[in-house]
Parts: C-alpha cells; structure tokens; sequence
C-alpha cells in the first residue's frame, strides 16, 4: 500500500496559521478603509478605491503561496554556504540605494525602484539575511557561546550592516531594528549578560544625551524647518503642539484619531483623520485609523492576535529540534516584537516617527512578502521538524 500524503500543514500548525491568516485579513481590510477614498481622488492610483488593497493582496497572496512551498523544506539548508551567500546579498543590496535605482522619500532613501515590480525596501532583506546568517554562527559556535570574544564577533556581524543601511539610506528606524535583533539573538544565545548590560546603559545614555540637547535648544516654529529631518522628529515628539503647524502635524493628527475612537469606535470605514488630515494613514499610521475606526476593543483585539502568533512562534523556539531552529525562531519573534512595539509606540506618540510599518497590518508589498514568503516560512519550516529529533537546544545555553 502507498504511504499516505503528508498534508500541506501539519497538525500542530494549524493555530499558528489561523492567527496568521486572521492578521493578514485584518491587515488587509485596515489598508482598504485608510487608503479607499485617498486613492478614489488621486489620479496617481487611477480613481480605483481599490488600487491599494488589490497591491496588497497580490503581495499578501504570493507571500502566503510561496510560504506554503518553503516551509515543506527543511531549514538546515540555509546553513553553511547558502548563509554566507545571503549574508553577503544583504549588505551588497544596501549598495543598490547608491544607484539611480534607488528612492528617496522623508529624508531617507529606503526603496529601490524595480520595473514592472515597482519599489523594493532594502532594509526588509537585510532583517532576514541577518537572522539568519547569525543564526547560523550561533549553531556553528555553540561550544564558545559562553566567551566575551564570540559575542563581540556576532555584535559586529549584526552592527555592520545596520550602519551601512544607516550610513547610506539615512534609514535610523530600520538600522535600530536591525540592532535589536542582533541583541536579542546575541543576549538570548551568549549568556553574556553584564556586556550586554553595559552595551544597552552605554546606547540608554548616548540616546538619552542626544534628545536632552535637542531638548534644551529647542528650535522655534520658524526655525524647526532648518534642522536635520531626524532633529525635526525628535523636537516635534517632545513638542506636538508647538510645532502642530509642520512637523507635529502628523503625530497630532494620530492622537487626534486614536482620541476620537473612544472605546468602541466611529465604525469600520467612518474614520474622518484618514480623509487627508493624517498623513500616511495606511502606512505608518494605520493603528490610529483602528482606533478610530474600533475603537480601544479593535486595538486590543489586533494586540491580542499578535501576542498570540508571538505565543506561537515562542513554542516554536523553546521546542525546536536544534539550536539553529531556535535561534531562527528566535530573530523572528524579536523582529516582530520590536517593529510592532515601535509602530504602535508611534502611533500613540510614546516614540518619536520613525516611519516603520505595523507588521502584516501595514501597507507595503515587500514588507508583507517577505515576512511570510521568508521569515514565517522558516518558522513553520522548523516546526514541522519539531518530535523527529529528540536533541533539546537549550542544553547549550
């Protein structure tokens, strides 16, 4: 008799599927509501209130279709050379924003402009390339996790492409991401607390240092305009309303919203802000058009279904089959943390713009495809493999 198919998912990942699937749908109906009656005024996306949402779901689409191909492979073969090699494809792939191909917007250049695909965000392959090319060296060192020396080597692995993605794109939030998965991998793995402690006080300080003299030398409203675009964040995060006219006119905008939701919201589709006062509605500030919209419960169930699908990939993590699983696992659960936490910290005016998208809820095709056709993919990928080997990872740490 034939041995039975295997089906496409696995039990145990059904759950974890589910919660991905609901914030993809969340995510898609959210970049509708923002974007419906900008895009059926603008000439730019052909009147169609639909331009946006069918973008994104072609991305959404092929992300998920790609995902359920690669999953079915095993993530050990990302070790060794194919790691190295797109290591190596992440940094060189920064260098392309120096060519006529690449985009500039708001003071950074972050996309590069691929016809008939239209813009490519660097930044979002070089999170992945980094997880997991040091992913990889934890697996491959794991006998010196312990040594002050391989922390400062994977330190370095992590800090170099996030400077050259800052040096050249000017893109601080996603060099700050790119930081903090490198952290997390390395806190995680190292056990190599004080250093990480005294890295973490010393950036604490120089950050600290930097917003108290933007602070104590605040510009007026007159001259705001003058200073660096990051200085401009900064001084309109401390200020709103000083500066409510030019640069806090956006972060006003998103309390604005966030203020008018109430508890259960105006209803899906009566957000007035995403009409033109708030810029960027379906991108980096989509989570003030929920609250609007739904009100505190909508924000607290999308809270909820991320917090969930973190919850899994955290099984994930703790269950995987070797230390390169979980350590892969691991760069992807920091990477979602860290970009929901700042999106939603921005929205709510706790963190200066940074202009990173909500993970899956956001508009933006690479960002979307990306996260499922190659960092969930890994996780489902590592899942399956989950009971085959009895070997438990955190022996190691």
């Amino acid at each position: 008799m034939n041995e039975r198919k295997k089906p496409i998912i696995v039990r145990n990942n059904y759950m974890m599927l589910v919660a991905l699937i609901f914030l993809c749908a969340f995510g898609a109906i959210m970049v509708f509501s923002a974007s419906a009656y900008m895009c059926s005024i603008s000439k730019e996306y052909e009147y169609d209130s639909f331009f946006l949402l069918k973008r994104q779901g072609m991305f959404m689409i092929a992300g998920l279709a790609v995902m359920l191909v690669v999953q079915r492979f095993s993530y050990r073969l990302l070790k060794g050379f194919l790691a190295i090699l797109l290591y190596v494809s992440g940094v060189a792939s920064i260098f392309l924003l120096l060519t006529p191909l690449g985009v500039s917007a708001n003071g950074a250049t972050r996309w590069v402009k691929i016809e008939p695909f239209g813009r490519f965000q660097v930044s979002e392959w070089v999170k992945i390339c980094v997880i997991i090319f040091m992913a990889y060296l934890i697996d491959r060192y794991k006998r010196s996790l312990g040594s002050l020396k391989l922390t400062v080597y994977l330190w370095i692995v992590g800090l170099a492409p996030a400077l050259i993605l800052f040096k050249i794109s000017n893109d601080l939030s996603s060099s700050a991401v790119v930081i903090g998965i490198c952290f997390v991998m390395t806190y995680i793995s190292t056990n190599t607390e004080k250093a990480h402690i005294i890295v973490l006080l010393g950036a604490v300080i120089l950050v600290g240092m930097y917003v108290w003299n933007i602070w104590s030398n605040m510009p007026t409203t007159e001259t705001i305009l003058e200073l660096p675009f990051r200085d401009r964040r900064i001084a309109a995060w401390l200020d709103p309303e000083r500066y409510a006219a030019t640069q806090g006119y956006q972060t006003l905008q998103g309390l604005y919203a966030i203020g008018r939701g109430g508890v259960f919201g105006k209803g899906l589709g009566a957000s007035i802000q995403k009409l033109g006062p708030m810029p960027e509605a379906e991108t980096d500030m989509i989570f003030s058009v929920i609250c609007e919209e739904l009100g505190i419960v909508g924000a607290f169930a999308l809270i909820y279904l991320f917090a969930y699908l973190l919850y899994q990939i955290s099984r994930v993590m703790l269950s995987a089959p070797d230390l390169f699983g979980g350590m892969l696992s691991l760069g992807v659960f920091a990477h979602l943390t860290l970009q929901a936490i700042f999106n939603i910290c921005v929205n709510l005016a706790i963190l200066p713009n940074t202009g990173l998208p909500l993970p899956f809820i956001s508009y933006g095709g690479t960002s979307v495809f990306f996260l499922l056709a190659g960092e969930m993919a890994i996780v489902f990928s590592v899942e399956r493999r989950i009971g085959k080997e009895p070997l438990n990872w955190r022996k190691f740490l």
